[in-house]
């Protein structure tokens, strides 16, 4: 009876210090400065898009260029937003944003794990990924029988990935050379 008392009063002790957490606190932080830009609170936060396009396979990859802007300030932030929905039953999906100043690295990632081959390790099975701050990444990888292919997965929580032949990475990748150029604008 003693022990059951103890674990009782311990019980409604951790469940005290639990609730009185600050909501704040089981947030994580923002990766991106679009996150960040797009979590301020006491101001007016316009957000603008324009779709670059999708490309499908096994699930869909959507592209959008994005302009944030603080209405009270009139301070602006830019960059892409990346939905990857899955095929099948449930299709769910994630979407991440790219700040503009990571575009060019993404856009050179995306050229790498194109080109890449099997020969690029001395065992049979591979797999190369380009991540963002965001929680995008690209991966190219081989099958059993050794043809390459690419998963496109975004979030930090369950992940949604679409799986695309190798060839439409060259497409992806136009489609974010199409965003940032249309952000080019936006800034000049």
């Amino acid at each position: 009876m003693k022990y059951t008392s103890i674990a009782i009063i311990t019980l409604f002790s951790l469940s005290a210090a639990f609730a009185q957490q600050k909501p704040d606190q089981a947030k994580e932080k923002p990766r991106t400065q679009l996150e960040a830009f797009a979590a301020e609170t006491g101001a007016v936060i316009i957000k603008g898009y324009s779709e670059s396009g999708i490309i499908t396979g096994m699930g869909s990859i959507e592209v959008d260029c994005r302009e944030f802007i603080n209405a009270s300030t009139g301070r602006k932030s830019y960059g892409i937003a990346i939905k990857v929905t899955e095929s099948g039953r449930l299709e769910r999906d994630d979407s991440s944003f790219i700040d503009y100043d990571e575009i060019p690295s993404l856009l050179t990632g995306i050229d790498y794990i194109g080109k890449i081959q099997p020969s690029v390790t001395s065992l049979k099975n591979f797999e190369a990924t380009y991540s963002t701050k965001g929680d995008f990444a690209i991966t190219v990888f081989n099958n059993p029988n050794g043809k390459l292919s690419a998963a496109v997965s975004s979030g930090r929580f369950g992940r949604a990935s679409a799986f695309i032949a190798i060839e439409k990475l060259a497409d992806l990748r136009t489609l974010i050379a199409a965003a940032k150029q249309k952000l080019d604008g936006l800034q000049k």
